[in-house]
């Protein structure tokens, strides 16, 4: 596994609320950042890439000519092999095939590599390890916020799956009294534990929902418990989920509840320890031992995105 990163990349993270981009130096330093909201619906989705692109070039004193790498990573179902995207719901494509990156890289001039977000994401986290002294030939990454799914890198490469959908483990259903998800399931993990579920069940307009959720539950209020408890099992049950399917060196949290940092991971790990206890299966695997987490704050879904491309160039180069 290689640390580089292109001379000068550009990362572009598509997400529902809003579009970060980040110009990138060789070793991952942010030589400068941009955010704006994102426009919904393909053509808004484009247009915003464009315009995030040129703002973040602008903001680091560069020009198009000056990168190296482009790379967008996006929800939904994304083929990289031709720039495409499908079910990116949260930003307003449905079953339709949006030539993302072809259509950009038309703006731009530039080769545009494109990637699922949470795929991305993975390889920006096994970059941020590895640069602080970890390094790992097995990670998966679950991603925790507006939805939940999951990346996985073996030995510095991408598990996309046959149909393109490897890691959509936020759709598993867990719990058949549990509330309804919106692929049209019941009781799955996205539904019970992700940032729109606490959202849904713990509304706040003092911060987030995870932390006004922790809060609560730090001061005692019942149904605080309940539901912190309620989440806690649900993002252990994609923890085990993980483990039990991949079998990883380590396994990543991050998202916008993984902001809550240690106070998140050490519980999913105390309920992981406990289930071990009546368990000695899987007690023997010692999953709290194999957490890590990533705040919010930290660029990896750029870093992934750059990363991407750089891959991608290396396959197609002669």
């Amino acid at each position: 596994m290689t640390l580089g990163l292109p001379a000068i990349g550009i990362g572009i993270d598509i997400g529902g609320t809003s579009t970060k981009a980040a110009v990138l130096a060789s070793d991952g330093t942010v030589i400068a950042a941009h955010n704006r909201p994102t426009e919904r619906g393909s053509d808004g989705v484009i247009a915003t890439a464009i315009d995030v692109a040129h703002a973040v070039c602008e903001s680091a004193g560069l020009s198009l000519d000056d990168v190296d790498a482009i790379g967008i990573g996006i929800p939904g179902t994304v083929d990289p092999s031709d720039g495409t995207v499908r079910f990116a719901v949260n930003v307003g494509i449905d079953d339709v095939t949006v030539e993302l990156g072809r259509r950009v890289a038309a703006e731009l001039g530039r080769s545009v590599h494109v990637e699922n977000d949470v795929r991305a994401a993975a390889l920006g986290a096994e970059w941020l390890l590895a640069s602080g002294g970890e390094t790992f030939r097995d990670l998966a990454y679950l991603s925790v916020g507006t939805g939940i799914a999951a990346g996985h890198v073996l030995d510095g490469a991408l598990q996309r799956g046959s149909s393109l959908v490897a890691g959509e483990i936020g759709h598993m259903p867990i719990d058949p009294a549990g509330p309804a998800c919106v692929c049209g399931q019941t009781g799955c993990i996205e539904a019970i534990a992700s940032g729109s579920a606490i959202d849904r069940l713990w509304p706040t307009t003092d911060g987030t929902s995870a932390l006004a959720l922790h809060r609560a539950m730090a001061s005692g209020d019942p149904r605080a418990v309940q539901l912190w408890s309620s989440v806690i099992g649900g993002l252990s049950s994609a923890v085990l989920l993980l483990a039990l399917t991949l079998d990883p060196e380590v396994i990543v949290l991050s998202g916008g509840v993984a902001a809550l940092g240690t106070p998140l991971s050490g519980a999913i790990a105390e309920r992981l320890a406990f289930d071990g206890r009546h368990s000695q299966f899987l007690g023997s695997l010692r999953l709290g031992q194999r957490l890590r987490i990533i705040g919010p704050d930290r660029t990896i879904g750029p870093i992934g995105a750059v990363r991407a491309a750089q891959a991608a160039a290396l396959v197609d180069a002669p």
